[in-house]
């Protein structure tokens, strides 16, 4: 895996698809917190391959990537990803991204630090404030309804790059200790201003940011499309990754004339 430098230090990405840059539009996916590129997207990434040159990081501080800013502030992962993006080229194509990988592509997009041609959220907010929403949500990870092995299993996707117990010292804690400035609190009048096709993909029973929330955006939005898989909760893109592989791929294909 290339790596690309920021002054908290390298970002581990992949890039997958067609060799030459102009052969296919590009398109970026970026995962959630405490998970890796290649654990979260995998299963899409083949299919989107195909026709699309596919830049996959490592958020900072997540699998291979080693730094990250202080207390995972968002707004500054947002401007190193955005870096990334640039360096390869990738900043004018289509940008996706799930839980706090969408978080952090919205603040790309507020911050002005890329211009993607389309923007794909996955079981995302628009902020963590309930003051914002009008909803109360819960970033404890013990409100996830996850599997029992959850810690363990995920502990295997950043230990063997760093040391055991990495995982629960520096992610999970870390995650327990995001304060609201760390991570996004954006009106609804911000998403109004984006102008850009927008696919929104929410679970109808997400825990973590209830539908509510996206049905709000989707409101919001001037060009946007919503799909909610029935009886599905947060982190869709694990549970029912074929749901997001399709409705993301038929998104791209009726978004990509003129960016191949």
């Amino acid at each position: 895996m290339p790596e690309f430098e920021t002054p908290a230090g390298p970002i581990y990405y992949e890039i997958i698809g067609p060799d030459e840059p102009g052969a296919a539009g590009w398109v970026t996916l970026l995962h959630n917190f405490m998970s890796t590129g290649a654990a979260a997207w995998g299963p899409v990434v083949e299919r989107l391959a195909e026709r699309w040159r596919v830049l996959l990081p490592d958020l900072p501080g997540h699998g291979r990537s080693v730094g990250h800013p202080p207390a995972f502030r968002h707004p500054e992962m947002a401007r190193q990803l955005a870096g990334l993006m640039q360096a390869t080229g990738a900043d004018r194509g289509h940008l996706a991204g799930c839980s706090s990988g969408g978080m952090l592509a919205q603040l790309m997009l507020h911050q002005r630090l890329v211009q993607p041609a389309t923007l794909t959220l996955v079981s995302t907010t628009y902020s963590v404030n309930p003051q914002t929403t009008g909803v109360t949500t819960s970033l404890d990870p013990k409100d996830f309804r996850a599997s029992r092995n959850w810690v363990e299993g995920t502990a295997r996707l950043h230990d063997p790059y760093r040391y055991d117990g990495y995982f629960e010292d520096v992610l999970l804690n870390g995650f327990r200790r995001l304060r609201l400035e760390d991570v996004i609190d954006l009106p609804l009048g911000a998403l109004h201003e984006w102008t850009l096709p927008v696919c929104l993909i929410h679970g109808e029973d997400d825990e973590i940011f209830p539908v509510e929330i996206a049905k709000a955006m989707t409101a919001a939005l001037p060009d946007v499309e919503l799909h909610i898989a029935p009886d599905q909760t947060h982190a869709l893109i694990f549970r029912q990754a074929w749901f997001v592989r399709d409705r993301l791929a038929d998104f791209l294909e009726r978004h990509s004339s003129g960016l191949d």
